[in-house]
């Protein structure tokens, strides 16, 4: 079976001042932390397959740099992404075509973090490094060794994690 890669990203530091939450725009330092999120994935992601982006502004300008950096062949807005936890993202995931080999989430705390933690098939110090939370502009690398329609709880690895400087 051909190793996957699945990447989970935390939006970048976005403003409180906007009429409501999905709404919310980066600031501009979390413009800065989403460009250099995105160059760090290409180095060491390559490219993506398929970019699933969370209809928040602030998931969308996220997933900018990343789209231009990591040049997906689509990218689809997925209101699942904002509007359900874990296992509505799961469900996403496993909706994804066979033929792709490396995808990306954009999307929010807590369910970046508690999905690459139900996701992963350990207790160790990848799952301690997640497990009160990632913070903004962080992405989870994760090895899949399934179909994207297999993927379930424990049945994936953690690669790694890296977030960019604050």
């Amino acid at each position: 079976m051909t190793l996957r890669t699945l990447v989970l990203v935390r939006h970048s530091k976005a403003s409180h001042d906007a009429p409501s939450d999905i709404d919310r725009p980066l600031t501009k330092r979390g413009r800065e932390m989403a460009e250099a999120l995105a160059q760090e994935l290409a180095h060491r992601v390559g490219s993506l397959d398929l970019l699933l982006v969370s209809p928040a502004a602030r998931a969308s300008q996220t997933a900018a740099p990343l789209a231009a950096h990591l040049a997906p062949e689509e990218t689809r807005v997925e209101p699942a992404i904002y509007e359900t936890g874990p296992g509505g993202v799961l469900d996403l995931i496993n909706t994804v075509p066979e033929t792709a080999s490396a995808v990306a989430v954009v999307g929010h705390e807590p369910t970046i973090s508690s999905l690459a933690r139900l996701l992963h098939d350990a207790d160790d110090a990848q799952a301690a490094e997640i497990s009160f939370g990632v913070p903004t502009a962080t992405a989870v690398v994760i090895e899949v060794s399934s179909t994207w329609a297999q993927l379930q709880i424990g049945s994936a690895r953690i690669r790694e994690v890296f977030t960019t400087r604050r």
